[in-house]
């Protein structure tokens, strides 16, 4: 089943970072050269994201992104799309992620028992071994506005306390990942992108990678 274009949801949740205008209208600087506006196709722009160290899995390729979305969707001008089809994970069980190091991540996610710990394993996931973290516990109680998660980093215990906001991630919890990664490897650094709405696209690459990506994409920036 093809799948809707990502548009502006009913609430702008920007993961702890300033709202910036919209990504859409972004100036690209064409890795084909700097002033062309030549319309770039997704492979184009899949190929220039992952010389910046974004890239799709080997068991994932085109054709599944057009299954997905269509063509002509993919081909259109700006990164939003681009972005999403690499965060994204693959429709059905065991619903593996796309890229190793880049997350589409919905703002209202949190259910319950678990959901935090989620949040927690899919960013040291990113950090591809540079972020230690185990023994994940955590407790989600909506009505009783209380919620916790719990892990070791380098085997230190780590408690955090989230705010309850219904079934929405208390995005203060990021910080605690951002400043963890600047202790356990300062090479590398989370990353943010704002796609307008209550999703964003959040992702980890080195501080080289990340300095190709800002002259790619102005508007990724990192994660605070």
């Amino acid at each position: 089943m093809r799948r809707r274009v990502p548009r502006s949801n009913r609430r702008n949740n920007n993961c702890g970072v300033q709202s910036r205008s919209n990504p859409t209208s972004v100036r690209v600087i064409d890795l084909f050269g700097a002033n062309s506006r030549r319309r770039m196709t997704v492979e184009e722009k899949l190929d220039a994201l992952a010389r910046c160290g974004l890239m799709l899995k080997d068991q994932f390729g085109i054709r599944d992104l057009v299954e997905s979305w269509g063509r002509e969707a993919l081909d259109e001008p700006g990164w939003n799309l681009a972005l999403v089809c690499l965060g994204m994970t693959e429709e059905k069980p065991p619903w593996t992620p796309h890229c190793d190091n880049l997350w589409h991540f919905d703002t209202e996610c949190i259910e319950g028992d678990g959901s935090y710990v989620r949040i927690a394993k899919r960013m040291a996931e990113m950090a591809g071994g540079s972020l230690p973290l185990s023994d994940f516990r955590d407790h989600v109680d909506i009505d009783d506005g209380v919620a916790w998660v719990r892990f070791k980093c380098q085997g230190k215990p780590i408690h955090i306390d989230c705010e309850v906001q219904d079934d929405w991630v208390d995005t203060s919890l990021f910080g605690h990942f951002v400043n963890l990664l600047e202790k356990c490897d300062p090479k590398k650094l989370f990353i943010y992108y704002d796609l307008g709405g209550q999703d964003c696209i959040i992702g980890c690459v080195t501080r080289a990678q990340y300095a190709a990506l800002q002259k790619l994409i102005s508007a990724v920036q990192p994660l605070a």
